[in-house]
């Protein structure tokens, strides 16, 4: 089997590169709604809570700050 112009090795190399294309779109969109949930919360966190009192709660100490913004995180990816 002959391609006119091309080698097997380019038409696969092409069917690759489309693949990745579909494939990276079939990601973006499927995490889509979770960006933009997360993108929401950020933006409710920072009208609704000064950068004072996230810097009293998580900016001092390294175990309690480590340990507050656990278990803040911990119910995000449910």
């Amino acid at each position: 089997m002959h391609f006119s112009g091309s080698s097997q090795g380019e038409v696969n190399d092409l069917n690759f590169f489309a693949d990745v294309l579909r494939e990276s779109w079939h990601l973006l969109r499927d995490s889509s709604v979770y960006v933009l949930f997360g993108l929401l919360v950020s933006g409710l966190l920072r009208v609704l809570l000064s950068p004072n009192s996230v810097a009293r709660h998580l900016g001092r100490g390294r175990f309690m700050s480590v340990f507050k913004a656990a278990l803040v995180g911990i119910p995000i990816p449910l």
